[in-house]
């Protein structure tokens, strides 16, 4: 088990993790980690990433990205009530 120190950071308190733990989890200064608390306990997990549209669209032209999922909204056959006359 690995002890740290509370210290504080402005108006907050603040946590430092020691080299061993941040080098197993491979953590790096800047990076998001998600805090839960509970009953009588503090788990800190790194958090999941989050990106922005123009992130996740990077790389490839509006046309191109129209290619590639130009056949996306087919369904199949129509089946029952769901028959649209085109």
């Amino acid at each position: 088990m690995t002890h740290a120190i509370l210290g504080r950071w402005g108006k907050n308190l603040a946590v430092r993790l020691p080299h061993g733990v941040a080098s197993e989890l491979r953590l790096h200064e800047g990076e998001r980690v998600e805090v839960v608390s509970g009953p009588d306990q503090i788990i800190i997990r790194r958090a999941k990433p989050h990106y922005t549209s123009d992130e996740l669209f990077a790389g490839k032209s509006p046309s191109e990205w129209r290619t590639i999922y130009s056949n996306a909204h087919e369904w199949g056959l129509d089946h029952g009530q769901e028959i649209v006359d085109e």
